[in-house]
């Protein structure tokens, strides 16, 4: 308190110094600019890839989680979500291009007809994740 009776708290309501404050406030307005000045550097092209990826991904996926065994929907979907990465490595920055690149790669043997390629995939993943349960359920607690 001073002299007339004012309470002088410097700290604010959480008693957060001033300066803490800006500096938050300062990173939050840069962070924001720079998704918007991303967002509006990429081009049209990017946008038309964002679109048609969106489409792919929706337009598949109820096809892929209903357990049918569809290479075609599991290659749309990989190629939908490739462009939306393609999107992203416009508009943020080229490493976004490596998750993109890596699945045009994954679904080329969908497009080229090799899905035996993917069920040998499949049983590898199958029988990994069947080593992890064995491993993790295998261990004993203790009391």
């Amino acid at each position: 308190m001073n002299g007339n009776g004012y309470r002088n708290n410097s700290g604010g309501s959480w008693g957060i110094p001033p300066l803490y404050i800006y500096i938050g406030i300062g990173i939050a307005a840069i962070i924001i600019v720079s998704i918007i000045g991303g967002l509006l550097s990429a081009g049209v092209q990017a946008y038309f890839a964002v679109a048609a990826g969106i489409l792919l991904v929706l337009a598949n996926l109820r096809d892929l989680l209903s357990g049918s065994n569809s290479g075609a929907a599991l290659m749309n979907t990989m190629i939908g979500a490739a462009l939306i990465f393609f999107f992203l490595g416009s508009a943020f920055g080229w490493v976004w291009y490596i998750p993109a690149l890596l699945l045009l790669v994954a679904a080329a043997p969908l497009g080229l007809r090799r899905a035996d390629v993917y069920t040998v995939y499949l049983d590898a993943a199958r029988s990994m994740a069947a080593n992890v349960q064995r491993a993790v359920g295998g261990r004993t607690r203790l009391p």
